[in-house]
């Protein structure tokens, strides 16, 4: 598994573009190998532009966050339990805007179960601080359980599942990472219905989406580990 991760980190493409261009780089300074060292620079600087553009970042995310569609207002009868999975401060703003939506359109009859943190930095209270967050929001104090021992989706799907047995509950995380955790939960017998959120997916297109950009770098970094993760799970999880 160690090596599975390793694997799927130098693969993902700001990673792997970063060592073409340094491949490059050092053969261009070599006068025999100049013309392979210039052949990397030239792949490095063309997939850097196309993982960075809008339509082939979407492209590539699209996939994940295409299968499950946001919780509609008629289908928040089918449970009273919410479980946010954390993802760290850059998805959870807007995973927590989701948990907040259902719970308040549940006129507050429902029971929020925060799971996860951070395995790199395990003395953060995160799961406290998102708990403040929620109460500052108008959520009741007795109506929050923190899952906080948590330090990847595996063992949130067997935590959570000690909590609510055999009930079901929304499943809360970004819509990219929503397959994965589908198969993991799915995998542990849990009755869950999907509630992605932080959507990526940009509908419009105009002339500036063909101009690099960071954010597109990132989305296929986080769709990248998705993939990987899929296939992790499915081939060598039982």
């Amino acid at each position: 598994m160690i090596f599975f991760k390793i694997l799927q980190e130098f693969l993902l493409p700001s990673v792997f573009i970063l060592f073409l261009l340094l491949i490059g780089l050092v053969f261009s300074f070599r006068k025999k190998k100049r013309k392979i060292g210039k052949l990397f620079l030239f792949l490095g600087i063309l997939l850097y532009y196309l993982f960075s553009i809008t339509p082939i970042s979407n492209l590539i995310i699209s996939p994940l966050e295409n299968k499950y569609l946001q919780i509609k207002s008629e289908e928040l009868n089918k449970a009273n339990k919410i479980v946010l999975l954390l993802g760290g401060k850059e998805s959870d703003v807007l995973r927590l805007s989701e948990v907040l939506r259902i719970y308040f359109l549940k006129n507050k009859n429902a029971q929020i179960i925060v799971s996860g943190r951070d395995p790199l930095l395990y003395k953060r209270e995160e799961g406290e601080e998102i708990k403040n967050y929620l109460i500052e929001r108008g959520v009741n104090k007795k109506d929050i359980i923190l899952e906080n021992e948590s330090k990847n989706t595996k063992e949130s799907a067997l935590n959570v599942k000690k909590i609510v047995q055999d009930e079901s509950f929304f499943l809360i995380t970004s819509s990219y990472h929503m397959p994965r955790s589908a198969i993991i939960f799915k995998k542990q017998g849990l009755n869950f219905l999907p509630a992605p959120t932080d959507f990526k997916i940009e509908k419009d297109y105009s002339i500036i989406d063909y101009f690099p950009d960071a954010k597109n770098l990132r989305n296929c970094d986080l769709a990248f580990h998705e993939y990987f993760g899929i296939i992790y799970f499915r081939l060598l999880i039982k």
